[in-house]
């Protein structure tokens, strides 16, 4: 058999099939990259076959490709992306990843190279934990598209770095996404009552986030120098997350709330009852000054006044949500909501935080059908007294007597039959 040219690798027939040669990149544990030489047999293939299969592995393998083999392990690349790539997201991202890597995909992939881990492997996993993978409960759809994310990252870190040609993890399916709790919003009634239950502070917490719709990170961080009195408004440029400030969640966080006079004083009355009012000061801040434990509040005080009233746990979300339902129940634009809540969609203001109220499907209904029953009922005189003529003649057919038949201008055949032919009555509910 011919030699083939230098650098197309080598190709030798046996019996059943042909052996091949090539050179590859290989990135070692130490990050150092070096060419290897490859071995395969191919079996149960033509001549043909076998070279375009040497040829293609030729041509990944060539110098300055993205590398084809990496010795670095998952648990390498993913401490990396710790120290490097993490640090770059909000403190509450940060955290959540962090966790999920450790708890779950270090365990999994630590020791494994991270270019042996197949897209196959990973539905498997993805599979195994919509299925039986925590104490014999499957995870929660949501807590799975999380923990993929995560694995995602990674993996395109590692494509970035060289150590992969492609991410397995995209093309993987995914449970669909469903709602576990219900979501909730609290009608006006429910709002009332609870606010009523509640100490001064956290029922003012409470009532500021009911009419404002700031996240938990915005309201716990507000500072006096947000608060403009002359103007009456919230000026929302940092969120504080485990005793860390930050810039809002969003560019569209960044934004001034307009506040109601009542609103207004409800922070004024406030004002004059804490010690500090200083405007580098915290509104809401403990004895020493630092920010107030979110769930805190919520455990120590809004947790057992909905126990005790009857309500459904009520969380900082709810009241967030609460405030977008209520202001598309008034009829806001859904524009000035999405500004108002710091959204950057208004995709995400409708879906994701809105909710029906239960009295505007009833109200939706009665005006609709109210309007449909005015279009039947609209009818022309002659149109009116062809229906007459009909029924006249099938009245003997349906047991109806001549004088349940007389018309008067504007009744129309469906009111007939609603109120027994009596024109001009109330019809039955």
């Amino acid at each position: 058999m011919a030699h083939r040219p230098y650098g197309t690798g080598s190709m030798t027939q046996f019996k059943g099939g042909f052996k091949i040669r090539w050179r590859e990149n290989e990135v070692g544990p130490d990050g150092k990259r070096k060419r290897v030489l490859r071995y395969a047999r191919l079996m149960g293939v033509s001549k043909k076959e076998a070279s375009d299969i040497l040829a293609e592995k030729v041509a990944l393998g060539r110098p300055g490709h993205a590398s084809l083999h990496s010795r670095v392990l998952f648990a390498q690349i993913g401490d990396r992306w710790k120290t490097i790539i993490l640090p770059m997201h909000k403190r509450s991202t940060v955290k959540n990843h962090e966790h999920i890597f450790e708890k779950h995909l270090r365990p999994r992939f630590g020791v494994r190279m991270v270019s042996e881990i197949t897209r196959e492997e990973i539905q498997a996993y993805i599979t195994h934990l919509s299925t039986v993978a925590h104490d014999g409960i499957p995870y929660a759809p949501k807590t799975i598209d999380h923990i993929h994310d995560v694995l995602s990252s990674i993996l395109r870190t590692a494509v970035s770095w060289g150590h992969l040609r492609e991410n397995n993890a995209r093309g993987v399916r995914l449970p669909k996404l469903k709602t576990v709790r219900p979501k909730i919003a609290l009608t006006e009634k429910q709002a009332a009552v609870l606010i009523a239950k509640l100490p001064p502070l956290p029922m003012t917490l409470v009532l500021l986030d009911l009419v404002t719709g700031l996240r938990r990170g915005e309201l716990f961080g507000l500072r006096w120098r947000n608060f403009d009195e002359e103007y009456k408004n919230l000026k929302i440029d940092q969120a504080v997350y485990e005793g860390q400030f930050d810039s809002p969640k969003t560019a569209a966080g960044v934004r001034a709330i307009p506040l109601s006079n009542e609103t207004t004083d409800l922070l004024l009355k406030w004002k004059s009852s804490v010690r500090r009012s200083d405007s580098e000061s915290l509104i809401f801040c403990t004895r020493s000054g630092k920010p107030i434990s979110p769930n805190n509040i919520l455990q120590r005080f809004v947790f057992p006044a909905c126990i005790e009233l009857g309500l459904p746990r009520v969380t900082w979300l709810t009241l967030r949500r609460t405030f977008s339902s209520w202001a598309h129940d008034k009829g806001v634009p859904q524009k000035v909501i999405a500004q108002l809540m710091g959204h950057e969609k208004v995709d995400t203001t409708l879906n994701v935080y809105t909710q029906v109220m239960d009295g505007s499907v009833r109200d939706a209904m009665s005006k609709f059908g109210n309007q449909l029953f005015t279009i039947v009922h609209k009818c022309s005189q002659p149109e009116e007294t062809s229906g007459l003529n009909q029924l006249k003649e099938k009245a003997p057919q349906v047991g109806l007597e001549p004088t349940t038949l007389r018309l008067t201008a504007g009744c129309s055949a469906i009111e007939l039959l609603r109120s027994n032919g009596t024109c001009g009555n109330k019809m039955p509910a």
